[in-house]
Parts: structure tokens; C-alpha cells; sequence
């Protein structure tokens, strides 16, 4: 695209244009306006890909095998086991006496009792996930009501002043153009979203309703940095869980709603010169008439009936001949005048296309 839009237009007398910016006085003012609001999402399919792994965890809680040692009277002694034995033969100080048939009566006599839990370091952990995700799912869902925009408006002020052939000739432009259409989710997009989200809501109160959670209700819960066990580090479920709480971390230190409101300032020296280019077009057309040769000028004044009477003074030409030269001369004038008009509306049309595409342009290239 030519620099000079000027080139573009057709029948635009150059040395006219120029004398008329010369002897203008123009203020112009051009500026894009945008204000965007997003809520993040992203949390969505996080979530949803890692509930399964954490449903194999809670359905399946790693446990293990307490034992405690006690040293009880013998009459109170449920069980003697290998331990007990041991113990004794090391303790012989809990022995009462030895019979004839070496049977030994012992005082007290060590009981091991076995209990298992689930009270586990790596079970705390999911317990302190689960809460913390059922926490988090509650408070990001808060932030629908402020849905998604996406505004932009551009304008231009332009007012100037001149005197041209005696004329005191004087504009005032306004235009703006706005974004109506907000920048939105298709509906399949929302539904899809929006299953999920409801999906991983009921997933979590199964989970907080779960066995495993009740048992693990007075659990000491977990705090970062989190031990990296060889479970968490090795199974693949608890890598997964892993990841999700590190994601939550990162992902609730930014803001869940940005809002950006920017006004910029594209004004320069080529939208200044195009008006400018505008201002006299417009001109050009309030006058009605741009000629072939680009000239601006009032048709110099024809004295009708002095050509008719010097038509007439030849004696032979008929009445009804004269009429119809008249009129085929008057239809040529009217043509002639309504094809200079359309040229003139043709160049405006031209201009303004081609102005606006560079406007387009420019403003693309500032997204």
C-alpha cells in the first residue's frame, strides 16, 4: 500500500489539497479503549483427570501392622507367644519357681498386641489433599457470577479550521467504532466445562464421605514441603496426587479473575494528514462538483438568452428545431453534471475504503 493515500483517490487536485492543509489548523485526537475481564478455568481439567487416581488411593489406603508390648501378671495372659518365651528366658527375675518337672511358673509373662491402621504418613497426606481440594473447588466456584468480557472501542476527534477561496470553512469529526460482539465460550464449550466441574463436585463428596476420611478425621494433617516418601515418589497414584498439590499451591497464589482496562494513545502525524485529506473531500462534495482535470470551481455563468436569439436570427430554423436543440444541450448539461457528482462521490468512497483499511490495519498490528 502507498504511503501517500492521496495517489489512491481519483481527480484530486494535488496543489489544491496541499495549499488547503497548509492553510489549516487541525487537532486530532486517536485512541483504543479496552477493558477485558477473564475468569481462569484451568483448574477444571486438572481436577478432572486427577480424581481417579486419588479414588484408587482412598479405596485402597495403605496400612499397617502396630505392634505394642506389654508386661502383664500371668493370670491376665491371653496369648504366650514366641516373644514371650524369649523375653522371659532374658527377664528371669519374673520367674516364681520351677517345678520337679522343670514346668517354670512365671510371675508376669510379656503380651505383644497387634493392631493394624491406617494412620500413615502417606495416607495423612491424601487426607490433607482432599481437604484442601474440597476447600478450593468451593471457593473458585464463587467467582462464576463474574463472567467473562471482552470490550473494545476505538475513536477519533478530529476538529479543524481554514480559510480557502474566501470561504471560512470549519469541521468537527467524531467516530467511533466498537466491539459488539464480546469474545465468548461456544455453549458446547460451557456444557462440556461445566459437567466436569459438576462431576468433580460430586466426586469430592463422596470422597469427604468416604471410610477412609472418617478414619482419618482426627489425623494430623499434612503441611509443605511434603516428605517425598518411596511411595509418593514411586507409585504412580501418589505421584499424581503429588503433582495436584503442588499445582494448587502455585495456582492459588494468582488472582482467579484479571481485569484490564488500558486506554492507548495512537494518534500520529499520518491520521493527521489523511483528515486532513478527508476535510477537504468533504469540502470537495459540500461544493458539489470535482472536475475531470481536479480543479475546484463554480461553472462560469452561460447567458441563455442571448445564445437563443442568436440562434433564432437565421430565419430558416423552425420553432420545434430549435426547442429540441435546447433540450438535447440542456440533457447533455444534466449528465454531464450528475456524472461529475458520482465522480466525486466515487473518490470519497475511494478514500474512505482505503483509509479505513489502513486504520484496520494499524490497529491489528497493536493486538
Amino acid at each position: 500500500m502507498r504511503n501517500d493515500l492521496g495517489l489512491l483517490v481519483k481527480d484530486i487536485p494535488q496543489d489544491d489539497l496541499q495549499n488547503f492543509i497548509k492553510k489549516t489548523t487541525a487537532s486530532t485526537e486517536v485512541k483504543k479503549i479496552a477493558h477485558k475481564v477473564s475468569v481462569d478455568y484451568g483448574w477444571v481439567d486438572v481436577l478432572d483427570e486427577a480424581v481417579p487416581y486419588l479414588d484408587t488411593i482412598i479405596r485402597n489406603p495403605r496400612r499397617f501392622i502396630v505392634a505394642e508390648e506389654d508386661i502383664v501378671p500371668i493370670e491376665k495372659t491371653k496369648k504366650v507367644a514366641e516373644e514371650s518365651i524369649k523375653h522371659l528366658a532374658v527377664h528371669t527375675n519374673l520367674i516364681q519357681d520351677v517345678d520337679e518337672e522343670g514346668m517354670v511358673k512365671p510371675i508376669k509373662l510379656l503380651n505383644i498386641f497387634k493392631e493394624e491402621t491406617i494412620d500413615l504418613y502417606e495416607n495423612r497426606f491424601i487426607y490433607s489433599l482432599i481437604t484442601n481440594l474440597y476447600t478450593f473447588v468451593r471457593s473458585q466456584l464463587t467467582y462464576k457470577e463474574q463472567s467473562a468480557s471482552n470490550k473494545e472501542e476505538k475513536y477519533v476527534k478530529y476538529k479543524a479550521n481554514t480559510i480557502y477561496n474566501n470561504r471560512q470553512i470549519d469541521i468537527t469529526l467524531n467516530l467511533t467504532s466498537r466491539n459488539l460482539q464480546e469474545e465468548y465460550e461456544t455453549e458446547e464449550m460451557v456444557a462440556e466445562r461445566e459437567a466436569k466441574i459438576t462431576h468433580i463436585q460430586e466426586i469430592l463428596e463422596d470422597f469427604m464421605a468416604s471410610k477412609f476420611m472418617k478414619s482419618m478425621a482426627n489425623a494430623t494433617p499434612v503441611r509443605s514441603p511434603i516428605r517425598k516418601t518411596n511411595v509418593i515418589l514411586k507409585e504412580q497414584n501418589f505421584i499424581k496426587a503429588l503433582e495436584l498439590w503442588e499445582f494448587l499451591e502455585n495456582y492459588q497464589v494468582q488472582k482467579p479473575v484479571k481485569e484490564v482496562n488500558e486506554e492507548i494513545d495512537i494518534t500520529n502525524k499520518t491520521f493527521e494528514r489523511d483528515f486532513g485529506m478527508t476535510y477537504f473531500l468533504n469540502y470537495g462534495i459540500l461544493n458539489e462538483i470535482v472536475t475531470r482535470s481536479g480543479s475546484l470551481a463554480l461553472p462560469e455563468t452561460t447567458n441563455i438568452q442571448k445564445s437563443v436569439y442568436e440562434f433564432a436570427k437565421n430565419f430558416e430554423v423552425d420553432e420545434n428545431e430549435l426547442k429540441k436543440e435546447l433540450e438535447k444541450e440542456i440533457n447533455k448539461a444534466s449528465a454531464f453534471k450528475k456524472e461529475q457528482k458520482q465522480n466525486a462521490r466515487n473518490a470519497y468512497n475511494g478514500f474512505i475504503n482505503n483509509h479505513y483499511a489502513r486504520i484496520r490495519k494499524a490497529s491489528a498490528l497493536l493486538k
